[in-house]
């Protein structure tokens, strides 16, 4: 008989990845879910002896799954797969019922071994038939967004020793006027610092964008040790490329393995106190923009991040060809 098993992430190129990663050989009979709501009503209705959960989704999250599974006390083992990596949130997950924890990307040899150590391969046959999913573009790109953001946070704990709350990146193919509304909306009209760093590698070419609310400085500057008092035009400078020589350079790490290519990144260049959005892109002649915003939000004064990675237009062709997947 099929073991039930449910795997539930946002990502259809997750999903995918997850069914790939599950042993040859084991008879299963997936269910396929895109948020936690939708997992929980599956295990209530007995699809789902094994959940395998990623964490970081819309309506109800995965920390909000495993909460409701140990109240409902539903049955079910439930092994996350998530690219928030922090030691933070695997003690959460840990502490709120889950057996184990792997980080994305899956790797199949260790999701072999988590189900084998819990006794659920028995004897493997022929495996049975899996549903093929559909990948676009954007999903194929939010979901290696998400694993690099893990990995962002992650280093970026580690310094100030605050958990890091991450949000589902957003991926879109922006006008430039699109683009600088989106920024302004960002911006929420107040004065903020941008740190932007050029990058480029294996026809892929585009630039980061770090803002932070100047209201944010202080509360940032306490959490790496600087003076908070003591700030002025110099010492902010000092400040912000130490957080962006950590998140922006772990962020393009994680990016860079996963598409198998190697970045050669440009010198920061720092804008203080700037209200014009606009100013952000004039060094970019793209009238469209693949646009990839992510934020982070630090400790619990709630310090807000945002992140927006820029990629040329003509970077799209071989973004497509390194995803190694039939994507649209």
């Amino acid at each position: 008989m099929p073991t039930p098993v449910i795997i539930c992430d946002d990502s259809s190129f997750a999903r995918k990845q997850v069914m790939r990663a599950l042993p040859d050989g084991w008879d299963v009979e997936i269910t396929l879910c895109e948020h936690g709501r939708e997992a929980v009503d599956a295990i209530a209705a007995g699809k789902g002896d094994i959940l395998l959960l990623d964490l970081t989704m819309p309506v109800m999250d995965g920390f909000e799954v495993l909460e409701h599974i140990r109240r409902n006390d539903l049955p079910t083992l439930a092994i996350v797969i998530s690219g928030d990596i922090q030691p933070e949130s695997y003690r959460r997950v840990i502490e709120m019922g889950a057996v184990a924890f792997i980080k994305k990307p899956v790797d199949p040899k260790e999701l072999t071994r988590v189900l084998d150590d819990f006794g659920l391969l028995d004897i493997l046959t022929e495996k049975s038939d899996t549903p093929e999913l559909a990948v676009s573009f954007d999903e194929w790109c939010q979901e290696i967004t998400n694993v690099a953001m893990g990995r962002a946070a992650d280093l970026l704990v580690k310094v100030v020793n605050e958990k890091i709350e991450l949000s589902i990146p957003h991926v879109s193919l922006m006008e430039r006027g699109e683009l600088v509304m989106a920024l302004n909306t960002t911006a929420h009209g107040d004065s903020f610092s941008c740190i932007t760093q050029g990058f480029i590698g294996g026809g892929i070419a585009g630039e980061n964008l770090l803002l932070f609310h100047d209201t944010d400085l202080q509360h940032v500057a306490r959490l790496l040790h600087f003076d908070s008092g003591a700030l002025n035009e110099s010492t902010e400078i000092e400040l912000l490329m130490d957080i962006a020589n950590v998140l922006v350079g772990a962020f393009m790490k994680g990016f860079a393995e996963q598409l198998d290519v190697s970045f050669s990144q440009g010198h920061p260049h720092i804008r203080i106190h700037n209200q014009d959005c606009s100013r952000l892109l004039e060094n970019s002649n793209c009238s469209t923009i693949l646009t990839i915003e992510v934020n982070y939000v630090i400790g619990d004064n709630r310090i807000n991040c945002s992140q927006l990675v820029l990629i040329t237009p003509e970077s799209i062709p071989a973004l497509k060809m390194r995803s190694g997947e039939e994507i649209g």
